[in-house]
């Protein structure tokens, strides 16, 4: 398993720009719930691995060698392992996006990654449909962002309920709807988040369209350009 470099954050934009005060306050608001979702997340497998390396040492000084009970430990903690680090690469994506490609199945499942804990939380079911890869021409700097801040404002709309996310090519764009269906939404939690996409969108190059009317299911729809 090859770890790679993290924590170098890159604000995405220049230092000085107007839009500086609310990228700031839009990014520290995710990067703070994403790491209280975090050390939510990497303490089950943490926990895990601590319980099949205690296993593997009683069967060490037990003098058993090998064999399919050594193997199950093993590979739990592999296992464990590669969940911690998968979380790690997705809060550093987080934390400096410029680098990756704009591809909006990537971010939504790193959305679902850093936020799985939020919406188990809420008791929203998160039901996904759609390729796992889709590219868009978006600048990248800003889709991680608008995405997070997306999928957490159908969240608390979704509360005790469900959120359908699904991504599919309407004519010459590409359309991420997210949906909620029942449940007790919580329109002061998506707030700060609804105002995010709403700015983000523009500058990610994406088109947003929203019904949000109190008496119906909520809906987001961002769409995207298909790469050149």
């Amino acid at each position: 398993m090859t770890l790679r470099p993290r924590w170098h954050f890159t604000p995405p934009v220049a230092l000085g720009s107007p839009a500086l005060p609310a990228v700031s306050a839009e990014r520290a608001l995710l990067l703070e719930r994403a790491a209280g979702a975090l050390a939510h997340e990497g303490k089950n497998p943490l926990h895990n691995m601590v319980l099949h390396l205690q296993l593997l040492g009683e069967m060490v000084r037990d003098g058993e060698h090998g064999g399919a009970p050594a193997e199950r430990h093993l590979q739990a903690l592999r296992d464990g392992i590669g969940r911690v680090d998968a979380l790690l690469d997705a809060f550093s994506d987080l934390a400096s996006p410029a680098h990756l490609a704009p591809d909006l199945g990537a971010a939504i499942s790193r959305a679902q990654l850093l936020f799985g804990y939020e919406a188990r939380r809420g008791s929203v079911a998160v039901m996904q449909g759609g390729p796992a890869s889709v590219p868009v021409q978006a600048d990248p700097a800003f889709l991680c962002d608008l995405v997070c801040h997306a999928f957490l404002a159908g969240l608390a709309l979704a509360r005790d309920g469900a959120l359908h996310i699904v991504v599919g090519t309407d004519g010459p764009r590409t359309r991420l709807e997210l949906r909620s269906e029942g449940g007790a939404p919580r329109r002061d939690e998506a707030a700060p988040h609804l105002e995010a996409v709403r700015r983000l969108a523009s500058e990610a190059g994406a088109e947003l369209s929203a019904d949000l009317a109190p008496a119906a299911p909520a809906r987001l729809s961002l769409s995207f350009a298909h790469p050149r």
